[in-house]
This record gives structure tokens, sequence and C-alpha cells, in this order.
């Protein structure tokens, strides 16, 4: 059997971003596809501290979190690359003092800057504590270990300072106009897909990603065949092999029945 290895992003891909539901069809499509043989991974820009329990508890073989700094197979961690801890408190620093709102991520908590504006990280942060994660503040001086930062900035921001400042350290991914995500230099889902291939020995030709985000294009551009939900940021669409239908409309279902994975 040719067996393929399929990289399924999160929100958007996986779970609807309104109502984080899983879709029956991608529950069912990820049994019939796994029952053939094939390899099922997340790959999120997540990491593993602040995972739902509905997406922990699918039946996959692994995940990819954080931005490829943190792998998981079979339950194990068989990868994990935090910043080093000195570079960690010089961006609490520099993020304070170029007044961002930066979420600082680990495998352990998820750090949040005392006063929020935004509202989707409000939003976010009461979510994640009503779930149990572990969420806390942070202050100038403090000192946290952390892999990724998701970082939004406003009109009294400096981010182009803590851009300069962080240029040889992070890579910077738009999200959108007041939001860019942060991993640290050479590291992306594309790599983390690159560990997990090279650990398991299977083809770079097995490849398939699938993804609706601007930083799932790393994975995209790099696996064999890629797959753009329906519902995708369309600056996606002209960097994938194959376009799906929107999440609520079978759009994971049908993207795996094209493949041929079951």
């Amino acid at each position: 059997m040719n067996r393929k290895i399929v990289f399924f992003d999160i929100d958007g891909t996986l779970s609807t971003e309104d109502t984080f539901t899983i879709p029956e069809s991608t529950l069912k499509a990820l049994a019939l596809a796994r029952s053939n043989g094939h390899l099922m991974f997340i790959n999120t820009g997540r990491c593993n501290a602040f995972i739902e329990k509905q997406i922990k508890n699918l039946d996959v073989d692994g995940f990819i979190c954080g931005l490829g700094t943190d792998i998981y197979y079979q339950g194990k961690e068989i990868f994990y690359h935090p910043l080093p801890l000195d570079l960690c408190k010089k961006i609490i620093d520099v993020s304070i003092a170029c007044r961002l709102e930066n979420v600082l991520e680990s495998r352990d908590g998820v750090y949040y800057p005392e006063h929020l504006r935004d509202p989707l990280n409000i939003h976010f942060r009461e979510r994640y504590m009503n779930q149990g994660f572990n969420v806390k503040d942070y202050h100038a001086h403090d000192v946290y270990s952390f892999d990724k930062m998701a970082c939004w900035y406003f009109c009294d921001s400096d981010i182009e300072t803590f851009k300069k400042t962080f240029a040889n350290d992070l890579t910077f991914i738009q999200r959108a106009d007041n939001f860019v995500e942060n991993a640290p230099k050479g590291y992306s889902k594309a790599t983390g897909i690159q560990k997990i291939i090279e650990y398991l020995g299977i083809p770079w030709e097995n490849t398939i990603s699938v993804g609706d985000s601007t930083n799932d294009l790393a994975m995209l551009e790099y696996t064999k065949e890629s797959i753009a939900m329906g519902n995708s940021n369309p600056a996606i669409f002209d960097h994938v092999t194959y376009k799906t239908s929107d999440i609520n409309d079978d759009g994971i279902y049908r993207a795996l029945k094209h493949f041929k994975l079951f």
C-alpha cells in the first residue's frame, strides 16, 4: 500500500472558528483514512498547553505543535525546541516597552500582558481559563520560558522596533493587519513535517497538508500535495494543488476522498 501522511491545521480546518466544532464528516474521514493505513497528524501554531481536549482526543498519530517547535508521535514527545531563556526575558521587556500585546506560548502554559485591549485576545484568554489551561500574566522583568508568540499591535505600538530588535532571532508571519505570529528562526510547520517524515522514514512524495490560513503556507508549499479549505484566506489559494469545500460543507471528507485515501 502507498501509505500517505496527512497534516492538518486546527482552526478553520478541523474545527470551526466560531463554535470550535468538529464536523461529523471530518471525524468520519479521519477514521476511514486511518483504517486504510494512512497517517494523520495535527500541525498547528498552537503550543501543546492550550490545545482543546476535543482535538487531543482525536484518533490521530501525532501532533506538531508551536510551528514545529514541539513534536509528538503516538503520545511521546520526540522533539522540543524552547527559545533560550535570556532571549525570552529580552522579548518580554521589549514587548512591554513597544506597547505590544504579545502572547507568549509554551508547551506548559500561555502568558498574557497584564492589560489586554484586543477583543479577540480577551475572548481567548477567558476561553482558555474556562477550560483550565495554565494561563498567567507577565510583567516587566519577569522570566518565563516559552517557544513562540502571537503578537497584536495598535496605533501607539512600535512593532517595527520589535521586528528590528529580533530580526536575527525570529520569523514574522503576518496574520492580519495588526497581528503577527512569531516563531524561532528556522522553525515552521514545514520543518515540523520534515522532522516527522525523517523520523518515520516516509518519503516526501507521500505527504499531504491541509490548511486555511497564511501561517499554513510553509507546510502547504512544502508537501507534495496541498489542500486549501473553501473558507480559507484567499491569499493561500494560489499556493495549493487542490481547493476543497468549506469546513461545514464536508471539506475534509471531500478532500481525503479526492486523494483516494478511502
